[in-house]
């Protein structure tokens, strides 16, 4: 299992809130992240998800890199 720091999850968030117009399935991502923020374990879906909406934008290439790691080991 792939841990992801709260400094991380942060980033995700950040990402996630800047995106016009934003849909409910991102506020739910968005909510679901600030709750998780010590314990991060997406599943496949919420990975493949993020992903494809955080590629786009500016976020860490670490950390995009860990979170496609993380998918292709839950493939």
């Amino acid at each position: 299992m792939v841990e992801y720091t709260p400094e991380e999850v942060d980033m995700l968030i950040k990402i996630l809130k800047k995106i016009k117009p934003r849909g409910e399935r991102i506020e739910k991502t968005i909510r679901y992240l600030e709750q998780r923020h010590k314990f991060f374990n997406p599943t496949k879906d919420m990975l493949t998800y993020i992903i494809n909406y955080v590629s786009k934008s500016k976020l860490n290439p670490e950390l995009l890199l860990k979170m496609k790691n993380d998918l292709a080991s839950k493939q």
